[in-house]
This record gives structure tokens, C-alpha cells and sequence, in this order.
């Protein structure tokens, strides 16, 4: 703890130091300049993660794919995590953590795998072999987790362009999202497998809003605005609410929002990770920016609602989200919400990814955490903990698998806390993504509009 410390200490001067010679906006007063060294080492280490775990080995059909999680099975990737590591590559470069050069090669080279690997329409597969890119699992064909993977290729297209964007482009160009439109329902499938086709819908707004920017703004294969406006007259029907805290009556939530299935907070960040949709409105009025905010807000005061109950929460320790858990990975989640579950498990990488929306808090909460022992590791912050209940007697079953803490950091989560940290910073991949013709195209068409 000592050294820890000592380390803070150093990292907080020469912060200090920089900010004294910089005029950066995004920079606030009320965060403090350790929690600001803090946010600092989580996200390089955070970037280190998808430029160490990635396969290197130029010999192998699988170059440049990224694990779905450390270190206890580094020979499964997900395609979502290689997309946030294209993205990762460009706040790589462009912080000066590794060269133009290097960066420029990963990527190529990923995207020479990428252009490869199997795929039905142009979709791939949720989880491959590190090695040799072929489909592990039986998993599915994932909609959701090629957007993630376009997405992050968009901000490499745009900063790197070249070769890199017209691969890009090549990829972007095969996927057909009417393929996984069920023409019945105008709405998008949530899975496809080959063995047992077509399964479940996006029948509420969730983490999916890019599928419907990449979609109807796609250079080939695009959609009309149908499948939004389809999903959101079901949103707009069923899932707006509040959240009233009768424990923190002054952390309620009155401004109604729209809500997820099951409230968990990466819901309601994949998204705005590339589209910066605070500068939106959509045809309905919806700025889903703000909206993401007022989620955020009723998950922080949900978890202090129930802190006499669960020694993980207090005020800066925050952030349901899905993650590993004692026994178990759930999407946990806060009220409101059609169907929720917590049980005291909180993810680092939900409220420090919050950076946006809830600055404070945000930092705040990666200092508490980052003074956790055994919490802060090689590659930032572990997935999850859970340090059990006040009165075991509550729940035996749970009190005897706490307290408890993951073994595991996971690709989605890194890349969420990457890419949130460097907007917050510069808005980097916002302003990269909000370049992209497509990606203009495709709100345009969707009916939004620069705010006043």
C-alpha cells in the first residue's frame, strides 16, 4: 500500500505540473488532481490491455483478435473487444503511447484478418479462437457485437484513412442489415445461428442505437428509419419512468426517462461511446445523452438506497452493470426497470465509464476502487467485487461466497472505460466517428438534428 501511495504522489505532481502548462476545458474544478492521476493510469493501463493481450503472431489466421477476458481464457476473443481495440489503437497513437507507425501496422494487419474470417452477410461471429479466427462455442452470429466491431473500425478508418479506411469501408460494405431485419415486426433479431437460425428482437432501446446510425446510414445494404422509429414507439410506450428514493429522497430522479429491460449501465454507454449523441435530437425531441445521464443518476441512487443492505455500495462505490459475480456473470441492474437483479456486485468500469455524464461521481469512484486491495491490477481495474451484506443472515448463500472479488478484466469493459476516459479528455473518437459520411448519413435519415 506504501508503494502505491508513493506512486500516487509522483503521478499527482507531474499531473499538477502538466495542468498548469495546459488550458483544457474538459478539465473540471471539482475533480481532484489524485483522482485525476487516478482516471490517468486507468486508462493507459486500459489501453495497454488490447496492445499486449492482442495475437501478434503474423503466422496465425487469427493476428490482431483480442480476448474476451484475462488472464483465465486468453484463447477466446470476442469480435466486439477487437473492435474497441481498433479503437484503442487510435487513443494509443495519438497520446503518444505507441508510435503512428506501429499503430497503423496493428490495425492494417487486423483488418486484413478481419477481411478473412468467416462470415455469414457480412456479420460475424460473437466469439473466435485467438489463433485461428474460427468460430468457438457454437456462438452466434452477432448483430450487436459486429456494430461494436464497425464502430471502432470507423474511428480507425477516419484517423489512419488510406488503405485502412477503403478495408474498412470493404467491411462495412458487405454487411446486409436487411438480412437480420424481421420484415414482420421491423425490428432487428438479436442472434442468428446457422444451426438454429433467427432468434429474439432488439424490441426495446438498449445498448443498439449505433445499429440503427450504421444501418440506415450503411454505403450498400442500408435500412430507412423504420426499425427505429418501430422500436421506439415501443420504448416510448413502456419504458419511460422515474426513480424515487424514499431512503436519498434528494437523489430522486423526477425527469422521466427511458429505461432498459434490465437497467444495467452498459446499456447505456456502448453506444454514446462513439456517437456523440449530446449534440443530437432526435425527431421525437430525444437527446439520448441526456437521457443516459438521468439512467446513470437513478443507478447511483438505487445502489445508496440499498447500502444499509450490501457493504459494496456507498457513496463512491457505484455501477450496476453486467459483469462476473459471485458464482456467476449476470447483467445486474437498478430499478427502473422491467425485470432487474442485484446482489451487492458492483463493475468498476460502469461508474468510471460515467465519465461523461457524471464527472464527480465518476472520479470519485475510481479512487475508492483504486483503493481496494487486489482490485487495481496489471490491466486497471478487475471486473467486479463484492464484499458481502451487513447481516449475513439475510442471504446464507450469498454471505458464504462473499466477500469476493473477480479474477478476470473483460475486452467490453476495458474498451468502454478506454474510449469513455478519451472523450472525456478530447473527444477524440467522437470527433472521429462524427466525421464519417455514413454515420452522418445515417442520423440524417434516422430524422436527428444538431441541437440549437
Amino acid at each position: 500500500m506504501m508503494k502505491k501511495i508513493t506512486i500516487i504522489c509522483m503521478l499527482t505532481l507531474t499531473l499538477v505540473l502538466l495542468v498548469a502548462c495546459q488550458n483544457n476545458q474538459n478539465q473540471t474544478d471539482e475533480i481532484t488532481a489524485t483522482e485525476k492521476v487516478v482516471l490517468l493510469e486507468e486508462k493507459r493501463k486500459s489501453f495497454n490491455f488490447f496492445w499486449q493481450t492482442a495475437n501478434t503472431n503474423k503466422e496465425d489466421a487469427g493476428y490482431g483478435l483480442i480476448p474476451d477476458r484475462y488472464p483465465t481464457n486468453p484463447s477466446i476473443s470476442s469480435i466486439a473487444s477487437v473492435g474497441y481495440g481498433l479503437a484503442a489503437y487510435v487513443i494509443g497513437a495519438d497520446a503518444g503511447w505507441v508510435t503512428y507507425e506501429a499503430a497503423y501496422e496493428r490495425t492494417n494487419l487486423t483488418l486484413d484478418t478481419l477481411l478473412n474470417l468467416d462470415r455469414i452477410n457480412g456479420f460475424y461471429y460473437h466469439f473466435l479462437n485467438t489463433r485461428t479466427g474460427v468460430r468457438e462455442w457454437n456462438s452466434e452470429i452477432s448483430i450487436i457485437d459486429t456494430g461494436i466491431l464497425l464502430m471502432g473500425a470507423i474511428a480507425a478508418a477516419e484517423y489512419f484513412e488510406g488503405d485502412i479506411k477503403d478495408k474498412v469501408m470493404q467491411i462495412y460494405e458487405d454487411v446486409d442489415w436487411n438480412w437480420y431485419l424481421n420484415k414482420s415486426t421491423n425490428m432487428f433479431y438479436m442472434g442468428y445461428s446457422p444451426e438454429s437460425g433467427f432468434s429474439g428482437a432488439w424490441d426495446h432501446v438498449s445498448e443498439q442505437l449505433m445499429l440503427y446510425v450504421l444501418a440506415a446510414g450503411a454505403p450498400i445494404h442500408s435500412t430507412s428509419n423504420t426499425p427505429y422509429n418501430t422500436v421506439l414507439d415501443v420504448q416510448m410506450n413502456n419504458y419511460k419512468g422515474v426513480y424515487i428514493s424514499e431512503n436519498n429522497p434528494e437523489l430522486s430522479v423526477t425527469t422521466p426517462f427511458y429505461y432498459t429491460f434490465n437497467g444495467s449501465l452498459f446499456q447505456h454507454q456502448f453506444s454514446h461511446a462513439f456517437i456523440d449523441f449530446n449534440t443530437y435530437i432526435d425527431p421525437n425531441g430525444i437527446n439520448w445523452f441526456e437521457n443516459a445521464k438521468l439512467a446513470t443518476l437513478a443507478n447511483y441512487a438505487y445502489t445508496q438506497d440499498f447500502s444499509h443492505i450490501y457493504k459494496t455500495y456507498g457513496p463512491n462505490s457505484w455501477g450496476l452493470s453486467a459483469s462476473d459475480g459471485p458464482g456467476e456473470y449476470n447483467a445486474y441492474g437498478s430499478k427502473p426497470a422491467k425485470s432487474h437483479r442485484h446482489n451487492g456486485t458492483v463493475a468498476p468500469y460502469a461508474a468510471v465509464a460515467s465519465i461523461n455524464y457524471t464527472p464527480k461521481l465518476a472520479a470519485s469512484a475510481a479512487l475508492h476502487y483504486y483503493n481496494i486491495e487486489g482490485l487495481f491490477g496489471t490491466y486497471g481495474f478487475k471486473d467486479a467485487y463484492n464484499l458481502g451484506l451487513h447481516d449475513p443472515n439475510l442471504n446464507i448463500g450469498l454471505a458464504n461466497k462473499t466477500p469476493w472479488m473477480a479474477k478476470d478484466v473483460i475486452g467490453i469493459d476495458k474498451g468502454i472505460t478506454l474510449v469513455m476516459l478519451a472523450n472525456y479528455d478530447n473527444q477524440i473518437i467522437w470527433n472521429l466517428i462524427m466525421k464519417n459520411d455514413a454515420v452522418l448519413a445515417g442520423l440524417t435519415i434516422l430524422g436527428f438534428t444538431k441541437n440549437a
